[in-house]
């Protein structure tokens, strides 16, 4: 996933958050609304992601986000986390552009990678193993 669609599944999943009834769905133009970009734009992007299984389009053509979809925001949400503290704490690097950054090498890395890194990070031995030096 670009760090452009990663833009559009979060703003997918504030919008579904927001929502009482989650049943409902997203509407495109609300997405367009969050993200501060044409419909258009919007409906690329979802062709995208839901190509690649992120979210899915219900009965009345709206965004529901799937189980993958959630999986791998939490996936990300903990890399961006872990990669966004590490470059402000040991980089100096203020808050704003280690997001990004964070966001960008998230998005840059294979599945494989990100799951594999993910892993690692939950499992508490990547903060055991800064202690130890």
């Amino acid at each position: 996933m670009t760090s452009a669609d990663f833009k559009y599944l979060v703003a997918s999943k504030q919008l579904y958050d927001a929502r009482e009834d989650k049943s409902i769905g997203i509407r495109l133009t609300e997405i367009a609304g969050v993200v501060k970009v044409s419909k258009a734009s919007v409906s690329r992007a979802i062709d995208r992601l839901e190509k690649g299984g992120y979210i899915r389009k219900n009965d009345r053509n709206k965004i529901v986000i799937t189980e993958y979809g959630f999986a791998q925001l939490a996936e990300y949400r903990i890399m961006i986390e872990w990669l966004c503290s590490h470059l402000q704490y040991h980089c100096n690097i203020p808050e704003e552009i280690a997001r990004i950054d964070g966001i960008n090498a998230a998005c840059a890395m294979s599945d494989e990678s990100r799951h594999g890194l993910a892993e690692f990070i939950k499992s508490g031995k990547a903060d055991r193993r800064k202690e130890e030096q």
